[in-house]
């Protein structure tokens, strides 16, 4: 079962996410859910399972591979959805992938969405829910192995 909390106002969530470079670090990998949105591969954790546990489950079960996984961010998110709050802790990883693994538009095996390779200088021409690791790797912050932790919150 997710951790997810629903109240009148709002919800919170846990999530696992990765951030997959293809191999000269141009792209990265996004999921495009039928909503117009966009989240890098990953999802939910379940109570009483770890987020690197989480990640690489949601990996296999959408994309049926396996990754070198490395935790790069812990980012708190709470978000304005539709006049209600949205609050969300995601641990994201970093990894990479031959660009040929994962061909255009593949769709999610579990049928959540299909997965575009997006240029890194185009980046902010998507609605990518995760706006402050869009920020990183635009400017090419992620250069080392520190954790990071970031809080952003939505205006």
């Amino acid at each position: 079962m997710p951790i997810t909390i629903i109240e009148k106002n709002g919800r919170f969530g846990c999530r696992a996410g990765a951030i997959i470079f293809n191999e000269d670090k141009s792209k990265v990998l996004l999921e495009n859910q039928e909503n117009k949105r966009y989240v890098f591969p990953g999802g939910r954790i379940d109570i009483n399972e770890d987020s690197l546990t989480a990640l690489t489950r949601e990996i296999k079960e959408e994309l049926n591979i396996k990754l070198t996984l490395n935790l790069k961010y812990i980012l708190e998110m709470i978000l304005n959805q539709k006049g209600k709050k949205y609050h969300e802790i995601g641990f994201y990883y970093l990894s990479s992938l031959n660009e040929e693994k994962i061909k255009e538009d593949t769709k999610s095996l579990d049928g959540s969405g299909k997965f575009e390779w997006i240029e890194i200088e185009k980046l902010e021409n998507y609605n990518i829910i995760a706006k402050p690791l869009v920020t990183k790797i635009k400017n090419h912050e992620i250069k080392n192995n520190n954790l990071e932790h970031i809080v952003y919150k939505e205006k």
